[in-house]
């Protein structure tokens, strides 16, 4: 603990921010590449590995969210936390109708500025990336129905067990043949499962993984460690193969609800909790961490533009083998958004020392 702050989360929140815009730049170029190529197994490897990013940060919220130490109102709540997300939703969203306005050289008139922009909040879905700021609002919302609940282990248990087989090993299976696969199908079809679907698994696993991290034992954390390995290299190559039979990129494990995206993303948020065990008592390093994490929220808004901005001067991942030029305009992307948000920070905290004088 740093100042009220968990260095491994931290650390956890800039994987997760790099992996997320990782699934943007590995997305650049993927669907013009022979899927029988070596650029092609390896772009779509990096996009693979990239969708554990936003479980990695759903597992953080709900790690924190979720402490049943930490005493939480629900005006407090619902005003600093869910509202606060869509009010992050509507603002964003109406910036980049602004950009999209610009990109097509439309002029700002009053029917233009009421069509593109303020019909467009309520009518459209925000840009590309934005869809997370109201998902993560929705989530925060069940934190007063599901904290009590999932404080203990054994309710834990039973929510994460009935998530994986119905939220992510069935769905799995579903991409491929087997016997009696269509009265699973029926059933599936028949029943809804959805209270244990989407992001409240990852939520409730966070906050399993963190409250129970002391109970991993170093030989569970290598069981879990050549688990996640093995998952990520076997979802490559199913994905590689399901391609290569379509002719075309298919996308059945790139998502965090299949099977080796659950093993990878735990993997990767106790491995973060290992190597930071290292590092806590060094204070420098966990207030570097602090202050890198502190610009996440700024690169995960900014990145598309970034991105867009370098594709514009000719830098995109078709400048080398998307082994090298992937990962480096992942780390450019960062950095600009990481340096504008960084002075957007200290913008705002000067300007609130000059308020307080007056």
């Amino acid at each position: 603990m740093n100042k009220n702050r968990i260095a491994y989360l931290d650390l956890i929140r800039l994987i997760a921010c790099s992996l997320v815009v990782l699934v943007h730049v590995s997305a650049q170029r993927i669907e013009v590449l022979s899927v029988t190529g070596a650029d092609f197994a390896i772009t779509h490897a990096y996009n693979c590995l990239s969708f554990s990013g936003v479980a990695l940060f759903v597992m953080i919220s709900g790690a924190l969210a979720l402490n049943p130490e930490k005493e939480t109102k629900l005006k407090t709540l619902l005003l600093h936390k869910t509202l606060r997300f869509f009010l992050l939703y509507y603002i964003w969203k109406a910036a980049y109708q602004v950009v999209s306005m610009l990109e097509k050289g439309e002029s700002f008139t009053l029917a233009n500025v009421k069509e593109d922009v303020l019909l467009a909040l309520i009518q459209q879905r925000g840009y590309y990336h934005l869809w997370f700021l109201p998902m993560i609002a929705v989530l925060y919302m069940t934190v007063p129905l599901i904290k009590k609940g999932v404080s203990q282990k054994s309710v834990c248990r039973y929510f994460l067990c009935v998530f994986f087989i119905t939220a992510l090993l069935f769905p799995t299976l579903f991409h491929y043949e087997f016997k009696f696969k269509y009265l699973f199908v029926d059933f599936f079809s028949s029943n809804d499962f959805s209270f244990f679907g989407g992001y409240l698994g990852y939520f409730i696993l966070g906050y399993y993984l963190h409250n129970w991290r002391n109970d991993i034992t170093p030989a569970k954390r290598k069981g879990l460690y050549a688990a996640g390995a093995g998952c990520f290299i076997l979802a490559c190559a199913l994905g590689n193969l399901a391609s290569r039979k379509a002719g075309e990129p298919s996308y059945i494990m790139n998502t965090p609800f299949v099977v080796p995206s659950f093993f990878a993303v735990a993997a990767i948020f106790v491995g973060g909790y290992a190597l930071c065990r290292r590092w806590e008592d060094n204070e420098r390093v966990c207030n570097m961490l602090r202050r890198a994490a502190d610009c996440t929220l700024g690169i995960y808004l900014l990145h598309p533009l970034a991105i867009s901005l370098f594709s514009r001067i000719g830098f995109d991942t078709s400048i080398c083998s998307p082994v090298f030029s992937i990962p480096l305009l992942v780390i450019c992307v960062m950095l600009l958004c990481g340096a504008i948000s960084l002075i957007g920070g200290k913008i705002k905290i000067l300007s609130c020392r000059l308020l307080q004088k007056f």
